[in-house]
């Protein structure tokens, strides 16, 4: 069950350094206490081509994406850090000539079945927040800050947040997440296949099973007979059921009945299985065994 979000915390922000087309890079993250309340608003432009009385053609374009964080506090630093003023024997000094410097802000978010969404905007810049005061009364009343920024894409690759699920194959940088800023790349790799019965394999007991292991998660939706299946010493498709498991990796092929005796078969995975990146295998998976 993927579960919905019921939690929000550990918002972290880092320093961009570099945006531009040898790359990018950022300073080290560094942690915001007290973090209650994230609200994130990307808007589209769009325009639309009308052409023989009516709409022919829609272009969108991604605008500005506003960002405003409340926390239970803004210290006089992370106010320095994040809108460009100073601190001097204590006290935060702010001048008429600061400028923000670009951000990128991080967090997680918990969700009903216990694991963690967690996500990166890359790059943005924050605006000197409202600041609101209020005596102390019989009944305490919190006062807590929300900055506003706005975001927009970077430079660099066009890329303007990133976000990963604890619970989806094949993400596994949730004890890394705020070491730096996540810097994701295209994955253009196939995927590899191991089968079993191996290739050349003979005395195979014909209780057995066909197992496809791959090196990463593959798409639940291009395992169907189609791509996975096993044909007998004559050509013809050998009757069973296809599972996946739950880490998407192994797929299985469970005759309906025995196999024949001191027969050859071939299991075939065609290079219409992908990866969730959506690459291809390079080639069929031809793998051929003899049973005992």
């Amino acid at each position: 069950m993927s579960g919905v979000q019921v939690g929000l915390r550990d918002l972290h922000y880092a320093i961009l350094t570099q945006d531009d087309a040898n790359g990018v890079s950022y300073d080290a993250p560094v942690k915001v206490a007290g973090f209650i309340n994230a609200k994130i608003t990307p808007t589209t432009n769009s325009e639309t081509l009308y052409a023989d009385d009516g709409p022919a053609e829609v272009a969108t374009a991604l605008g500005e994406i506003t960002v405003e964080l409340q926390v239970k506090d803004l210290p006089l630093d992370v106010q320095a850090a994040l809108l460009g003023h100073t601190v001097s024997n204590g006290m935060l000094v702010k001048n008429a000539d600061d400028q923000a410097p670009y951000v990128a802000i991080g967090f997680r978010s918990l969700k009903s079945n216990g694991k963690y969404r967690y996500v990166w905007l890359f790059k943005g810049k924050f605006t000197t927040p409202e600041a609101e005061f209020q005596t102390k009364e019989d009944k305490p009343t919190f006062q807590t800050p929300t900055i506003s920024g706005s975001f927009l894409k970077r430079e660099y690759d066009g890329a303007w947040q990133v976000i990963g699920d604890e619970d989806m194959p094949g993400f596994s940088q949730s004890s890394t997440w705020f070491d730096s800023v996540v810097n994701v790349t295209a994955d253009t790799t196939p995927p590899t296949v191991m089968v079993s019965p191996a290739d050349g394999a003979t005395a195979v007991d014909v209780t057995s099973n066909i197992v496809w292991t791959f090196d990463e998660p593959i798409q639940e939706s291009t395992v169907t007979p189609a791509n996975f299946f096993v044909l007998d010493s004559t050509g013809a498709e050998v009757a069973g059921t296809l599972s996946l498991s739950a880490d998407k990796t192994t797929v299985t092929f469970d005759p309906t009945s025995d196999l024949a005796a001191t027969t050859s078969y071939t299991a075939i995975a065609t290079k219409n299985v992908k990866d969730l990146a959506g690459n291809s295998l390079a080639q069929n998976s031809v793998t051929n065994f003899t049973t005992a």
